[in-house]
């Protein structure tokens, strides 16, 4: 039975014999965007049929896809793409009843300069299908779709986790080169925020400072980037700076033997010493006393010497004093309520992804990936805010 036999009548879409057929969707055209996010469009019931073509040996050079759609109860070809989806074409010689079968807001939404839902949904289909192929080649895949193949981009200057580093072979699937949105039909106009995952990368050590690291451009793929999730700006965004502050001690005998030291080490001068030698020696008894049990406390690790005996500390100068920047704490939290069964599958690959990319990763050690003897650091996020409106 197929998916839409009870519903339809269209039985299971035509799969040509030799030909990579994907399996069948519903997806909405015609979509109108509003202040409230895009209004209902049609929805269609869409499967694809690719057939691969071959170069000189046996490596695929390219493909070409017909998108057939339900239209009178019966699976007609509607479009096809020779260029791994970037342009679809209505008629063709090959499928004579192709001619007038999409209508109008299929053909805007194919079209659309800006990958439409549909687009997504073929794409996906299809990448679906050959990522069980296990004769196909991630180049070959990319012959194919041309959304699988690797388009990474020039990375911005700054300090983030965009350096080049060595792929190593990962224990698990984090969806790379996959982008994700809910809700699935946001408007182009409202402002969005991108979670974009990578892998993470060390500084490398250079003199007395560490290299700087370039960030990512919005929406690159390829390369460090394990995937993009695009989720609406909620309400209540906000991050803190601050310093860490501390107290911190230094009694006189501390402060002498420090001064002695500064001077002997910036300026090879020894006065430092003879000079605290003499302040001791021409000091009052009650300093004598002080600077004494100092240096027992010091010498001996027995505390609070003149406490016990005379009732007295030695001025500890208590003092607080910065001691290092603080991390900025960012707390996000999405509701994400599905409205359809695709929804609720991009809900459930979006949480997958956040998951999976916040875990550590299983390590090498001497006997390999096996031996587990490490754990590696989990993938990072970098955050991008946008604003997508006209204003």
């Amino acid at each position: 039975m197929g998916l839409f036999d009870w519903a339809k009548g269209a039985g299971t879409p035509p799969c040509p014999a030799g030909s990579i057929c994907s399996g069948q969707s519903k997806t909405e055209v015609g979509k109108k965007p509003g202040a409230m996010g895009s209004s209902s469009g049609t929805g269609i019931y869409h499967a694809t049929a690719t057939t691969v073509t071959q170069g000189s040996g046996t490596e695929i050079t390219g493909s070409e896809s017909v998108v057939y759609i339900v239209k009178n109860g019966t699976w007609q070809p509607a479009a096809i793409t020779k260029d791994g989806g970037q342009t679809y074409q209505f008629s063709d010689p090959k499928y004579p009843l192709m001619d007038g079968v999409a209508g109008a807001d299929l053909v805007k939404d194919l079209g659309s300069s800006k990958r439409s839902d549909i687009q997504k949904n073929i794409d996906a289909n299809i990448q679906k299908k050959i990522d069980k192929e296990p004769t196909i080649s991630p180049e070959e895949k990319g012959n194919i779709i041309s959304s699988a193949k690797n388009t990474s981009t020039q990375p911005e200057s700054g300090d983030s986790q965009g350096a080049d580093v060595t792929e190593t072979t990962g224990t698990r699937d984090f969806g790379s080169g996959r982008d994700m949105q809910y809700p699935q039909n946001i408007s182009d106009g409202q402002d969005v925020i991108t979670f974009t995952a990578l892998t993470y990368a060390s500084k490398n050590i250079t003199g007395f400072s560490f290299d700087d690291r370039p960030r990512v451009k919005t929406g690159a793929t390829g390369g460090r980037s394990k995937g993009t999730v695009t989720l609406p700006i909620q309400s209540g965004i906000k991050d803190s700076n601050a310093a860490g502050w501390g107290e911190d001690t230094m009694n006189p005998l501390e402060a002498a033997l420090a001064n002695s030291a500064l001077k002997l080490v910036m300026a090879g001068d020894t006065s430092g010493i003879s000079d605290a030698a003499k302040q001791v020696q021409t000091g009052t008894k009650e300093f004598q006393d002080g600077i004494g049990a100092a240096a027992v406390s010091s010498a001996t690790g027995v505390k609070n010497i003149l406490s016990r005996t005379q009732g007295k500390v030695v001025n500890p100068n208590l003092e607080l004093l910065f001691q290092k920047p603080s991390l900025r704490p960012f707390s996000f939290t999405f509701r994400m309520s599905a409205r359809n069964a695709n929804e609720a599958q991009s809900i459930i690959k979006i949480i997958r992804f956040f998951k999976q990319n916040m875990a550590p990763q299983k390590g090498g050690g001497s006997g390999g990936e096996s031996a587990n003897l490490f754990l590696k650091a989990p993938n990072t996020f970098q955050v991008h805010y946008l604003h997508r409106g006209n204003e």
